[in-house]
């Protein structure tokens, strides 16, 4: 498993489009309005957040948008989005590479606000429950 960070305006710019075909069902069937596809791209092209790829010897399998979040006592990772195919698969393979990538980068845990399905999914990694996010409309 590779992964590539998009953090240079060539690796966006070579690689946005294989990111953003992975991720469009979790942004088009999850995301509930807080973000498009083009609002992503937006953010990772200026560098406030990080687009990732993973590729495996098929090409790329998945996609994911990040950013980093500064609590008063800890730095965490935000998956903004995160889609591609056999995802559990993919997940086994690249996640303990990435989370170690983000602890020597000073992050102390990995989040993400996620739809029950890949609530499921992430659990299976590691991932647990920790918060209940709530809304009411303005």
């Amino acid at each position: 498993m590779q992964a590539i960070f998009l953090t240079t305006p060539e690796l966006r710019s070579q690689h946005w489009c294989s990111v953003a075909n992975l991720i469009a069902p979790a942004v088009q069937d999850a995301a509930r309005g807080e973000f498009t596809l083009s609002d992503l791209k937006a953010v990772a092209m200026s560098g406030r957040a990080v687009a990732g790829l993973a590729l495996d010897d098929t090409g790329p399998v998945m996609g994911m948008v990040f950013e980093f979040c500064n609590y008063p006592q800890r730095q965490v990772i935000n998956v903004i989005a995160l889609g591609g195919k056999d995802l559990t698969a993919v997940a086994n393979s690249f996640w303990p590479q990435f989370i170690e990538w983000a602890r020597e980068s000073g992050v102390a845990e990995i989040e993400a606000s996620t739809s029950p399905a890949m609530s499921r999914i992430l659990k299976r990694i590691g991932f647990a429950h920790t918060y209940n996010v709530m809304r009411i409309p303005c």
